[in-house]
């Protein structure tokens, strides 16, 4: 028990994100995999984009395999961008379909409003991606902004999808990428889910950064590898 309360309250002190202990235990809710293996993963939001890419070309140099939320709205746009990160070996997973702040949206709307609302965002979600990809079977969501309260599951339960949080992530915050390295780098240990963006604004910053956290995860002796692999 005091292992778990610790991990969890490491967890909210490096997301910035808030949650209730029961429903970070939840069973359907993943923030970090239980190992003590040097292994770590990459994770990817808000795409796919116009730097999704960049991205693609420098897993490809360091053959890493990694897993991308993509949003519905933006799915449609980048069609081939999609093929290509499926075709790349590369996992893909649901972001919802609008970004909606759930944070905001539960102060406006009762539960069961804000369960329609994610039921309807993640079939558009499957719809758009199927429609390019029929063959996808999507096994991962991840919330806007980390969202998770103990409605979701009763949602996500339908579909069938493992939630996906993230053990540390930094590059949409206005931190030199030198800044940006040392958080990436310090938050490193076994069993780390990493979070960056391909998708929004401009994600320069977030392709050097990424370089640099690969090289130094790579010369600590971890290994980078899909997530998929190790959550069923």
């Amino acid at each position: 028990m005091h292992k778990i309360i610790l991990s969890c309250i490491f967890f909210l002190l490096i997301s910035q994100v808030s949650f209730e202990k029961d429903e970070i235990e939840d069973e359907t809710f993943l923030w970090k995999v239980d190992t003590k293996e040097k292994v770590v993963f990459l994770t990817f939001d808000d795409g796919p984009g116009k730097y999704t890419e960049d991205i693609l070309k420098l897993l490809k140099k360091y053959n890493i395999k990694a897993t991308f939320f993509m949003l519905g709205e933006t799915v449609k746009y980048y069609p081939e961008t999609v093929k290509k990160v499926y075709k790349e070996g590369h996992t893909i997973a649901s972001h919802t379909y609008y970004h909606n702040n759930y944070y905001q949206l539960q102060k406006k709307l009762s539960i069961d409003k804000c369960k329609k609302k994610l039921d309807e965002e993640l079939k558009m979600t499957e719809n758009e991606i199927n429609k390019i990809l029929p063959q996808v079977k999507i096994k991962f969501l991840r919330m806007p902004n980390g969202y998770y309260r103990s409605w979701v599951k009763d949602v996500v339960k339908k579909y069938g999808y493992k939630i996906v949080n993230w053990t540390f992530g930094c590059d949409w915050y206005n931190y030199t990428e030198k800044e940006m390295f040392e958080k990436y780098k310090n938050a490193l240990q076994p069993g780390c889910i990493y979070l960056f963006h391909d998708g929004g604004k401009n994600r320069t910053k977030t392709i050097n950064v990424l370089q640099q956290v690969i090289e130094y995860c790579i010369a600590k002796g971890y290994k980078i590898e899909n997530l998929e692999d190790w959550v069923k």
